[in-house]
């Protein structure tokens, strides 16, 4: 068997040392033997700093100050980390065990590989699950179309981190949606590998971005794709989604985040304004269904679906 890959692990951190300790666990005690592990704390004032030090000797690099946000402390790891595989965990999710393990396996098999990706585990703030999130049959169809990846289960290899850079750090919401685009548009679907195991528990919690900031979301999702669909060189079939695309990554999406965030009126107004947009009759009857799920108190399901 040849050598194992050099994976290195990127955590952005702030203010969230209640779930820290978790994360940084989920990482170190992977068992994986070549493993770089960086976390960039934003200059936290909740005990962050603390954690940090606990666990100091066992991280390849770490530091807590100021910075210009997540996609800038993740793009200070990604810049000093030298693995041939690069992951970004927040600080509130966690890696499952022996994710590493099965990505180095799959990249092994497939050195080509741009991207390497599996399902995702959503748990709320006491860890209980709430819902699967499977990435089989993924395409960038799927993405424009308003399925985000999860992104705490994403890995990118060196030449896909050569070919594209980091994270865009004028970007607050969308970050993750704007690499994968990006990433996507780049190179074959053959060189993005999928891994039938679950990798990663992302957390849905009230601190969350989509909770406190769900009228932002918006904005920026639609920033990506007026980029996508003014391309030159997008390919017919892909430009033919854009009003399916505005409709489920952009007003639709917002719909849910509202909804979740109690803020009904909102919600409505955005539900209703994807499905006067939506072209796909099946999708206008399951915008609508969803609130009329909200109306009777059933259970609204993650705006990460």
């Amino acid at each position: 068997m040849s050598t194992l890959p050099l994976i290195s692990i990127v955590t952005p951190s702030f203010n969230q040392a209640e779930y820290l300790d978790a994360c940084m666990e989920s990482v170190l005690g992977q068992a994986y033997p070549r493993l770089e592990y960086l976390v960039l704390d934003g200059g936290s004032t909740d005990g962050t700093r603390e954690v940090l030090q606990r666990r100091a000797a066992r991280l390849t690099y770490w530091a807590s100050e100021a910075d210009r946000g997540q996609a800038s402390a993740v793009n200070k790891g990604w810049a000093r980390a030298r693995g041939e595989i690069l992951g970004w965990l927040n600080s509130d999710d966690r890696l499952a065990p022996g994710a590493l393990e099965q990505v180095a396996r799959i990249y092994q098999s497939h050195p080509d590989a741009a991207m390497i990706y599996g399902d995702i585990q959503e748990v709320d703030s006491l860890d209980r699950p709430v819902h699967l999130k499977h990435m089989a049959d993924f395409d960038v169809r799927a993405l424009l179309l308003g399925k985000n990846m999860g992104q705490p289960g994403v890995f990118i290899t060196r030449r896909c981190y050569t070919s594209l850079g980091g994270l865009d750090e004028t970007l607050n919401y969308a970050l993750d949606f704007e690499y994968f685009v990006r990433a996507w548009l780049a190179f074959p679907a053959a060189e993005m590998r999928y891994s039938e195991t679950v990798l990663a528990f992302s957390r849905l919690w009230g601190g969350t971005k989509s909770t406190l900031a769900a009228s932002r979301f918006g904005e920026e999702y639609r920033l990506v794709l007026d980029r996508v669909f003014t391309r030159s060189d997008l390919e017919p079939q892909l430009a033919r989604l854009r009003r399916g695309a505005y409709s489920r990554a952009v007003e639709f999406r917002q719909a849910r985040l509202h909804f979740e965030s109690r803020r009904a009126g909102e919600g409505w107004r955005w539900l209703l304004r994807a499905a006067r947009r939506e072209p796909e009759p099946v999708e206008k009857m399951r915008m609508l269904w969803f609130g009329t799920r909200y109306l009777l108190g059933l259970n609204v399901p993650s705006a990460k679906d």
